[in-house]
């Protein structure tokens, strides 16, 4: 049981995102919440005071005093007007994380929504009911966060027990009323940054596992054709302690056989001879990113901001800028570790040693992995092409609204960027892996001659250029599961 009370860790958000844990609002978080709720009742009661989206309307409405009998209803009308993103509906875990994000900002108390808003997504997270929440054309989260607070009110359509269905049925199904929403609380719903959160942790989390899989088929790879194992040894990377490049070089040196390499000086490309460099670049990007959420998951992310004294203060703490930068950034940072992949993967396809042109059984009647490359060099230039989201902005609402983060956009690619990287690495594993089998003696270390084995097993190699999107597929599966982990570990317990 998690426990929400403003303050999460990424790996809590996993855990429910992923996993389903079950949550609970914190009763000192609730204390809290009714503290700033009393504020924005008083203010409500008296109605002497004009505060934006409380009593007012939104963006360049600003100016239009809503009367207290319509309070509800305007609350409740953006809601339904701001459900304006488009398209297929995004993963459930990335669902699960936004809501739970969402619950998590508003249980700190600086909203002014009652504890029962906190306690209607606790319900819904809890009973695995998942709102359909399109990310298309949301630019700071409105657009996508407005569907998931529809399902509050039981409108919409959701994803429960496996099916589409509509959300008043799903909510019924579990014996959840539907909200009515009070003054603020569809505005403070639908604030923040939740989606690109929830897209950042779900990023993270792959990432992470796919930095190891990364280094570990680049060993692959250089034991297969690479002569200069010094350039992973401790004193060389003690010369420049970036400590990304440092983890980076002993997970490939603890991989490596001491069998690997000549003696007299050469140069391997680089592509081969910059992987510590590239990826442990990727991986201090990484935790730069890590460091940006882990921070926006204990933070406040609401306009205005309601304190115990009183006092409501009208910000921009919703905006989404360092989520942004920090998504196009790492996007960048993972297309650099595709191109450096592509690349050792033509290597292994025309190094001197291959041991059959393509590496194919049959050279002629079979292409062998010839368009495998095709593949990698075609899924690199897609990165390439992808322009960074938070250099842009919109001017909406008449010009009030007049700069976004494009923050849920940033994320979304992030997340493509991802899932390209499992791909073309995959794409090198499957060709190191056919390289390995058609050498007589590979001089592969115990840990790399496991992961040949389990890989040729899985995908059932060789056989030519047959389902090769199959293999691809199934591989980079194994890599966004995390197969070589144990591998990397045990060999460094082992040499390192």
């Amino acid at each position: 049981m998690i426990e929400l009370n403003g303050s999460l860790s990424i790996e809590d958000v996993v855990t429910v995102a992923c996993e389903s844990e079950r949550i609970a609002l914190a009763s000192n978080a609730a204390a809290k919440m009714r503290e700033t709720r009393d504020v924005v009742a008083s203010i409500v009661e008296t109605n002497e005071q004009q505060v934006y989206g409380l009593n007012t309307g939104f963006g360049k409405l600003q100016d239009v005093a809503i009367s207290k009998d319509n309070l509800k209803a305007l609350q409740e009308n953006i809601v339904r007007s701001h459900a304006a993103a488009v398209g297929d509906p995004a993963p459930v875990p990335v669902v699960r994380a936004a809501m739970l994000s969402r619950a998590n900002t508003l249980s700190a108390g600086r909203s002014g929504v009652r504890p029962a808003l906190v306690e209607q997504f606790v319900a819904l997270l809890n009973a695995d009911i998942h709102p359909l929440v399109p990310l298309g054309g949301s630019t700071d989260d409105l657009g996508a966060n407005a569907h998931f607070a529809r399902a509050l009110l039981g409108e919409g359509r959701v994803e429960y027990q496996g099916k589409e269905v509509d959300a008043a049925d799903a909510l019924a199904d579990a014996g959840i009323e539907p909200l009515s929403l009070a003054p603020k609380e569809g505005l403070s719903t639908l604030s923040g940054t939740p989606v690109m959160t929830g897209l950042l942790v779900i990023a993270l989390n792959d990432v992470q596992t796919l930095l190891t899989a990364a280094d570990t088929v680049a060993a692959l790879t250089f034991s297969l054709i690479g002569n200069c194992p010094e350039t992973f040894e401790k004193r060389v990377l003690a010369d420049r302690p970036q400590q990304g490049h440092q983890t980076a070089a002993r997970n490939i040196r603890c991989l490596l056989s001491d069998n690997v390499g000549i003696e007299r000086m050469e140069q391997d490309p680089l592509s081969l001879r910059l992987v510590p460099q590239i990826h442990g670049t990727t991986r201090m990007q990484t935790e730069h990113v890590r460091d940006v959420v882990e921070t926006e998951l204990e933070s406040v992310t609401d306009n205005p901001l309601v304190y115990p004294d009183g006092s409501l203060v009208s910000c921009g703490n919703f905006n989404g800028q360092p989520l942004a930068e920090s998504a196009d950034q790492l996007s960048r940072s993972l297309t650099k570790l595709t191109e450096a992949s592509e690349q050792r993967t033509h290597k292994l396809l025309h190094d001197d040693a291959v041991p059959a042109p393509f590496l194919a059984d049959n050279p002629g009647i079979e292409s062998g992995l010839m368009i495998a490359h095709y593949t990698a060099t075609g899924l690199v230039t897609e990165s390439r092409l992808v322009d960074s989201a938070s250099d842009h902005s919109v001017v909406v609402s008449g010009g009030q609204e007049d700069v976004h983060s494009m923050g849920t956009i940033s994320a979304r690619n992030l997340h493509n960027a991802v899932e390209r990287v499992s791909l073309v690495f995959a794409i090198e594993l499957l060709v190191a892996v056919q390289f390995a089998s058609l050498d007589d003696d590979p001089p592969l270390s115990d840990e790399l001659t496991e992961i040949v084995d389990a890989v040729s097993e899985t995908v059932t190699l060789p056989d030519g250029d047959v389902h090769l999107h199959d293999k691809t597929e199934t591989l980079a599966g194994l890599l966004r599961e995390g197969f070589v982990d144990d591998i990397v570990g045990d060999a460094e317990t082992a040499r390192c």
